[in-house]
């Protein structure tokens, strides 16, 4: 075959898993992501949806569970004075959070809030804080700040479309995810949440709205998206057989309740058993189905967010949560005047002042470790495309990836690594790119058989995709 090599491209191209943002964020801590990596949905050996880090990959003992706080709605200054990186920090440093939920406002909400934090702002709009269809700079640029903060206390971070009817607002969500992929989805910090809590619509409704949230997300990022699902986020397993389009196979669905008003177990007795079936069978229902499920947001009292937390009942959702190692974000991580609200009213970004609700908060995520140890880049980059490559086992298998002499999944489309080149055979109009880390094209085979010479590049990691039609895969590889 006629070899081919082709110099590094002078500008930063985008692999289809990320895009190089124009300054990179460095982490200034080892955190949970250097420990797990990015989030991906996998089914455990009993074939219960599960979450797992790419570190890892899939496999039973692996399960990730990460815990921490749900900001509050993004209009009113008793909320975001912690959209800030100084209340991301507090809260990491003082709560001990392991990720952040940022909660955003969409439409042209206005409660009146103003942006300097002041009680009155009179009658001039630009003063206040509106929703995103009102005011997308200003929301976005909280959003950014949160995200950024969270990548620098190496958490993870929920962009979170907070919106009960997003299947109306699909231009604005494809705007907002689009670019939010584009400046972040490299990073394995970030997690999209594309609906936040459906009301009473069918289920093919937020199927319909997310399949064309999810292409905008994928032309940048590989990360977790989590998908609500109707009567606000208690019935994940309308999802079974009917999942979600995803092309990186990364897709997990929310649970949400609040302990005083949901039950775990049994039923409440209006109906059959099915439909009036408790929201934690509902959510267990999904897990046995091989769903994996997300309690992105979750209270101590009741759904309207008042009420004074009932020991009881947050035991036993909590023993419901850790018996299948589900991932949650506490509601409200601010000092709204409301029963659910972890902070008091004396709080403020640089200092805590616990309510009820947020010491028992606080007693949970006092489990969480203290310290961590980041993976070795080969396991986390591997698993990372793994997931991409081959759904559950090639997330586990491409974490594995070391070796200097590599088979690059030569089933699937012919591709093979072997003695620092990568040979294409038996596939027709194949496309093979070579990229670093940062998403920088180097090489391209486009349309023909043959091979790219790598031995001038130097040791370390690399990704390779192969496209042949509509089929596509993207594999990390290890120069040695």
């Amino acid at each position: 075959m006629k070899k081919l090599t082709i110099p590094a491209l002078a500008c930063a191209m985008t692999l289809g898993f990320g895009l190089a943002s124009a300054q990179t964020i460095t982490p200034t801590r080892v955190g949970p992501v250097s420990q797990y990596g990015q989030l991906m949905t996998g089914k455990n050996a009993a074939g219960e949806g599960r979450i797992y880090g790419s570190c890892q990959g899939v496999k039973d003992g692996a399960e990730v569970q990460v815990r921490g706080m749900s900001l509050y709605w993004s209009l009113l200054p008793k909320a975001t004075e912690f959209w800030t990186a100084e209340g991301v920090a507090t809260m990491v440093n003082d709560m001990n959070i392991q990720i952040v939920r940022a909660a955003m406002a969409t439409t042209s909400e206005d409660w009146w809030g103003c942006k300097d934090g002041n009680d009155k702002c009179g009658d001039d709009p630009s003063a206040h804080i509106r929703g995103y269809a009102a005011d997308p700079s200003y929301q976005t640029n909280l959003m950014k700040t949160v995200v950024e903060a969270a990548i620098k206390n190496d958490i993870y971070v929920i962009i979170d479309w907070h919106s009960h009817q997003a299947h109306e607002e699909v231009s604005d969500a494809k705007k907002f995810f689009g670019e939010m992929a584009q400046a972040y989805g490299q990073y394995d910090h970030v997690i999209f949440e594309l609906f936040n809590e459906p009301k009473e619509v069918s289920w093919s409704t937020v199927k319909g709205y997310a399949d064309q949230i999810v292409p905008v997300i994928r032309q940048y990022s590989d990360n977790l998206i989590l998908v609500g699902n109707p009567k606000w986020d208690q019935n994940p397993n309308d999802a079974i057989g009917n999942e979600v389009t995803d092309s990186g196979k990364n897709t997990a669905y929310t649970l949400h309740y609040y302990a005083n008003s949901h039950c775990v177990s049994g039923s409440y007795g209006w109906g059959d058993g099915n439909n009036d079936a408790c929201e934690g069978v509902k959510g267990e229902k999904a897990i046995k189905a091989g769903l994996s499920v997300f309690v992105s947001e979750w209270g101590t009292g009741d759904a309207n967010g008042g009420g004074t937390p009932n020991q009881s009942k947050n035991t036993e959702w909590q023993t419901y949560i850790n018996k299948y190692k589900l991932s949650w974000a506490n509601w409200s991580a601010s000092k709204i005047d409301e029963g659910t609200a972890a902070f008091q009213g004396g709080s403020n970004k640089n200092s805590l002042q616990y309510t009820t609700s947020g010491n028992l908060v606080k007693q949970y995520l006092s489990t969480n470790p203290t310290s961590y140890t980041a993976c070795a880049t080969g396991g986390s980059t591997g698993g990372q495309t793994g997931g991409q490559i081959g759904g559950q086992t090639g997330g586990q298998t491409g974490g594995q990836i070391g070796q200097a002499l590599v088979n690059v999944n030569a089933a699937t489309l012919g591709v093979t690594f072997s003695n620092k080149a990568l040979n294409i055979s038996g596939v027709n109009a194949a496309t093979v790119e070579l990229f670093d880390l940062k998403g920088n094209k180097l090489m391209m085979i486009d349309g023909v058989a043959g091979s790219l010479s790598l031995a001038a590049l130097p040791a370390g990691m690399y990704m390779v995709k192969v496209t042949s039609g509509s089929a596509s895969k993207i594999q990390a590889i290890n120069l040695k």
